[in-house]
């Protein structure tokens, strides 16, 4: 089988550079499974972007199909004559030479033919205009006269298979073997020979790396060289290397310096205004103090990069100044008498107010204080000035900067450092994997936040749905989750999303309906957390049968039930466990209590002997909390249960002992169940 390498290029003007990853991955997949769907075989997909191509280049592509038996089923022998012949008719050939095919409703007519695989070439256009529909581009536009869309204006695309362009258009463009380079650098189209030299003819005759990650570590390197040469160090910030190496062909990293009194500025304010605004990497000393440096990157060799610097540098003046303005502007006006004006900001519609909102987290944040044994009065307070910072000039110009500035702001109002910290930390974490608030008060204040805002949308019937969750509540109530988890917090969830509904006023849904709906809806997000630490489903579904209601308690369950499902014995009680379940089911828990003088066989003795002996040991490590014990001793329970279920008659013909020994059957599920259900970790 012939086969040959492959070639797909579409120009365009500059592509969304935060989604030029995005759009490369998806025409690459695309094409790549339209190809296998076609039975074509291949060699290595290599895919490339810069901010005027999306490429997609696929070795030794076979250029035919393989032939391929067809079969079709006809109508039965005992159909009409007509009804045969008209299948005859359809597959070309007379009634006489179709098959006959006996099956398990009787026999049928068949035909049986050889179809030839197409060749590959006229197969491409199809598949690349399907690829190009694939893209997941949330706006598609139209330019010129054309009603032609994409996401950007389309300017020449090359279709290439070995050395031959396949006949074929795309946006009223017809197919070329011609590019084009770097816009400065060059000015005149590239003819490409071959999908194998493209990459290289690219890079030396039109000054275009066209491998992203090339260009990525490009600038990575650069930039720790331009670092290294004023002594500091470059913070490479990884969304921020996506997004210039996806805004340049030929990246030329340059080191600028601004004015030292810009220092003055809190360091955050001073790397968003240089990343978000100019997408400038900022510099820190070796204590990871930031230092008047900064590093752009430019997309062309310069003559004169001096000029380029200075340049730069006149740019980033002004926004730094703006930046101090701002600052001290803001620090003339407290936090605390910034929070009327909240009154005016809608924080939902049916909830009210910032300013209610506010009123509501600190009561809240208050409650949870003195529940985990935190400084009431701090996070009070702290919860009254947590959205404060809201209305201030460098929050409105900087939006990331919200709660750090507030930390700013607070300690220069006088605020204690515990209070100010708190307003930062609150919204912590920000992201999977984010860090966790640091102080218990930081932690009351988060956890208070999270649960105004959810208990509200619940409150209201406006939960998240499957494709919509406009609140992100879904990432607060992960967040919520890992606080009291991982900061070891006792709380009990079904009384703090009471505590926060009595904090609300109006809402739409009933307190214990709400209650319910939202414990559910946060327990079940339990189940991607433990997921994500390889913990098996059934765990997560053992636990969660006993429904508890602190989700503290519900993780030292599960990883004590992981932990028992290492025992030798877990698998056999899991099992007994289960069968114990569908006898009291069937037949009920028997008498209240076991009665010692109705035990007569040996086995039966010997359970119950076991039973007091484990169910006494589980009321110490039940009542300290450790399950690992609790579910540990059970193992002593194994092979007396295994035992009785092998000598004893569990529905003796006499009534009193039958339920005796359905109550020593119940006292063992008592037992099995107190951690977990493990009938539900039987295979």
């Amino acid at each position: 089988m012939s086969h040959a390498d492959f070639l797909f290029e579409l120009g365009t003007e500059e592509l969304p550079p935060k989604s030029l990853q995005t759009l490369q991955n998806a025409l690459r997949d695309s094409i790549v499974k339209q190809l296998a769907q076609l039975s074509l075989a291949h060699g290595e997909v290599t895919a490339y972007a810069t901010p005027r191509r999306l490429t997609v280049i696929i070795d030794q592509l076979q250029l035919q199909q393989d032939d391929r038996q067809e079969s079709r089923r006809g109508p039965s022998l005992s159909a009409p004559e007509k009804a045969a012949q008209g299948f005859a008719r359809s597959c070309g050939v007379e009634l006489s030479e179709l098959a006959v095919i006996d099956t398990e409703k009787g026999q049928y007519y068949s035909f049986d033919k050889q179809v030839a695989g197409a060749s590959t070439k006229s197969l491409l256009a199809a598949v690349i205009e399907q690829a190009l529909a694939d893209l997941p581009i949330a706006k598609r536009m139209r330019w010129g006269q054309s009603r032609a869309e994409f996401v950007r204006p389309v300017q020449w695309f090359i279709l290439m298979l070995g050395e031959t362009l396949v006949d074929c258009s795309l946006f009223n463009l017809n197919n070329g073997n011609q590019t084009r380079g770097h816009r400065f650098h060059c000015l005149e189209s590239i003819t490409i020979d071959s999908p194998k030299t493209y990459a290289q003819q690219l890079r030396n005759q039109g000054k275009v790396i066209v491998d992203i990650d090339e260009r990525k570590q490009i600038i990575r390197t650069q930039v720790a060289e331009q670092a290294a040469k004023v002594g500091a160090q470059a913070v490479i910030n990884e969304n921020l290397l996506n997004e210039v190496s996806a805004l340049v062909e030929w990246p030329v990293c340059l080191c600028g310096k601004f004015d030292e009194a810009f220092l003055a500025i809190p360091a955050q304010a001073l790397v968003s205004s240089m990343a978000e605004h100019q997408k400038y990497f900022h510099l820190v000393d070796n204590k990871g103090e930031i230092q008047p440096y900064f590093i752009t990157v430019s997309n062309l060799i310069s003559k004169s990069p001096e000029s380029v610097i200075a340049g730069n540098e006149r740019v980033i003046r002004p926004r730094l100044a703006d930046a101090a303005f701002f600052f001290e502007t803001d620090k003339k006006t407290t936090l605390e008498s910034r929070n009327p004006a909240l009154e005016k900001v809608v924080f939902q519609a049916d909830l009210g107010s910032l300013a209610d909102k506010t009123h509501r987290i600190a009561a809240l944040a208050g409650t949870i204080a003195n529940q985990i044994g935190a400084n009431a009065d701090q996070a009070t307070r702290a919860g009254l000035l947590a959205k404060a910072d809201l209305n201030t000039e460098m929050v409105l110009e900087f939006g990331d900067l919200q709660g750090l500035m507030g930390h700013v702001y607070a300690l220069n109002d006088g605020e204690d450092t515990i209070t100010a910290e708190a307003i930062e930390q609150h919204y912590w974490p920000k992201f999977a994997g984010d860090k966790l608030p640091q102080s218990l008060e930081a932690s009351a204040l988060a956890l208070a936040d999270r649960l105004d805002t959810l208990v509200g949308l619940f409150g209201i019937k406006q939960p998240p749905t499957g494709s919509k969750d406009p609140y992100a509540l879904r990432r607060a109530t992960v967040g919520l989750l890992r606080i009291m988890i991982e900061q070891e917090l006792e709380l009990d969830l079904l009384a703090l999303i009471n505590n926060a509904y009595s904090l609300h006023v109006n809402l739409k849904q009933d307190r214990d309906t709400t209650r319910n709906q939202l414990h559910s809806f946060i327990i079940e997000r339990l189940r991607a957390y433990y997921d994500d630490q390889d913990i098996k489903a059934e765990v997560y579904l053992a636990v969660n049968a006993n429904k508890p209601s602190s989700p503290l308690d519900f993780d030292r369950r599960v990883k004590a039930v992981n932990h028992f499902l290492t025992l030798a014995s877990s698998g056999s009680l899991a099992e007994a466990n289960k069968r114990v379940s569908n006898i009291l089911l069937k037949n009920g828990n028997g008498n209240d209590h076991i009665d010692a003088k109705l035990l007569v066989e040996a086995d039966e003795k010997a359970l119950n002997q076991a039973l007091i002996q484990v169910s006494q040991a589980n009321q110490i490590s039940i009542a300290k909390g450790d399950y690992q014990s609790t579910l540990s001793a059970l193992a002593n329970l194994a092979d007396p249960l295994e035992a009785f279920f092998a000598s004893t008659m569990v529905m003796a013909d006499d009534e009193s002992v039958k339920n005796n020994r359905l109550a020593l059957l119940s006292g063992i599920q008592t037992e099995l169940a107190r951690v977990a259900d493990i009938a539900l970790l039987a295979q």
